[in-house]
């Protein structure tokens, strides 16, 4: 067997078991809570080691958080890349725009399923807001070299705090909404109005700014 073909199998046994070990972390989470829920336990209903959990998993918190690094990676590369002429708004409007199709056409349950879980526990809570600064921490360089200033001028940790939490607002009202027991089309087409809305003034006042020539 090739070298490329033993990694293959390797990547694919790492994959499927982040995966277990996740439906298992969920599954006692749902049932329990966050907080009741020890890694042992998990370990247990995933049937691996507790070392093997932390492997994946440093922080008991990272099962609930783990798409988040990507989400940003993602967004970051989407900045980056963004064609000529477009302003530093549109990868964020982009994410904001494909989180409402999910809230339109996924299932209700699993968009709500970590924010349950959040809001019923402190720690999580404290993980989501040293998260939310970190993700800030990442963009600013990010959209300082955009605009061509040093990451300590003020502007870029404004711009990236604001187009950061015009998402998260959009986000926060649907599941908010979602959990009320309001229909998920007409959240998804209520909020894509105004999600449109908030981001057009936003490119009003941020329309040249870091735009590529």
């Amino acid at each position: 067997m090739t070298t490329a073909g033993t990694e293959g199998l390797r990547e694919t046994k790492k994959r499927r078991t982040r995966e277990t070990i996740t439906a298992a972390a969920m599954e006692l989470f749902a049932a329990r809570g966050f907080d009741a829920v020890t890694v042992a336990e998990i370990a247990r209903a995933a049937g691996v080691s507790e070392k093997t959990v932390f492997n994946y998993f440093p922080a008991k918190e990272d099962l609930i958080f783990e798409g988040g690094q990507e989400r940003r990676a993602a967004l970051i590369e989407a900045v980056r890349n963004r064609p000529a002429g477009a302003s530093l708004l549109q990868p964020f409007r982009e994410q904001t725009m494909l989180f409402l199709e999910q809230v339109e056409h996924d299932s209700v349950a699993s968009i709500v399923a970590v924010p349950r879980l959040v809001m019923g526990s402190p720690a999580l809570r404290d993980r989501l807001f040293v998260g939310w600064e970190r993700e800030a921490h990442f963009l600013v360089p990010v959209i300082a070299r955009e605009a061509g200033v040093g990451e300590d001028d003020l502007v870029p940790r404004v711009v990236a705090r604001a187009l950061a939490w015009t998402h998260r607002l959009v986000y926060r009202t649907a599941f908010t909404r979602l959990i009320a027991g309001e229909d998920q089309r007409a959240v998804a087409v209520d909020l894509r109005e105004q999600a449109g809305r908030a981001y057009d003034q936003l490119e009003t006042g941020l329309a040249v700014y870091g735009r590529r020539p």
